[in-house]
């Protein structure tokens, strides 16, 4: 067994996952990969999957998405030292220059959420790093336009030591949709290098490395 994971979360993939897929083979050949699928109706690309023998489809009617999604996998794929955790929608373009495991314990992989400002009446504000403060994050997602460059955002990698405590701090910031029919985690799940930088990790931008791709769903 590879000592490396990575864990793919998906609903009605479309064919850009095999295009993730197809990533994670050229550029990380070490990670194992984990798909994860959450209660879909279309399984025509998942059933395509199961027969590569690089891939384990695991099927998961988590209402969390992408946090059920990789709540799941670390819990069944315990024993791996690095975790990647990425959408259907992110396909990696290269290897992360200068990539090194071993200081995986006191790194974590993750989307930089750039200096960006609010327009507030008369004042302008400059929101600084937007990823350093939950509520400017939460402002970064309101109508009028993200103030967030980069479109990796649900997606992270770090040492096995680190991912419990980031997905515990992840479940204390879960609400629920309106609908009451799935649960979103949204705010934290963009915002990880919050959780890292709560834990004391230095961060390592990723967004140059992966190309995101609207899912449309």
């Amino acid at each position: 067994m590879k000592t490396r994971l990575a864990v793919i979360c998906t609903r009605n993939p479309t064919p850009v996952l095999l295009e993730t897929v197809a990533g994670l083979k050229t550029y990380y050949p070490e990670f194992d990969i984990v798909i994860v699928d959450s209660a879909s109706t279309d399984k025509t690309i998942l059933q395509q999957l199961e027969t590569d023998p690089a891939c384990i489809v695991e099927y998961a009617d988590n209402k969390g998405y992408e946090l059920g999604a990789w709540c799941f996998a670390f819990k069944k794929y315990p024993d791996y030292q690095v975790y990647m955790f990425i959408q259907d929608t992110l396909t990696p373009t290269r290897r992360i220059d200068g990539f090194s495991p071993d200081s995986l314990p006191t790194n974590i992989y993750c989307t930089f959420h750039y200096r960006a400002s609010l327009q507030c009446g008369g004042y302008l504000a400059d929101l600084r790093d937007v990823y350093r403060d939950t509520d400017c994050a939460f402002l970064s997602e309101m109508d009028g336009g993200s103030m967030i460059t980069g479109g990796a955002h649900s997606s992270f990698m770090t040492h096995r030591d680190n991912v419990p405590k980031i997905l515990q701090l992840e479940n204390a910031h879960v609400v629920k949709n309106i609908s009451k029919t799935k649960v979103h985690s949204w705010l934290s799940e963009r915002t990880v290098g919050i959780m890292g930088d709560r834990l004391g990790l230095h961060r390592i931008d990723i967004t140059p490395y992966f190309r995101k791709t609207h899912g449309g769903r």
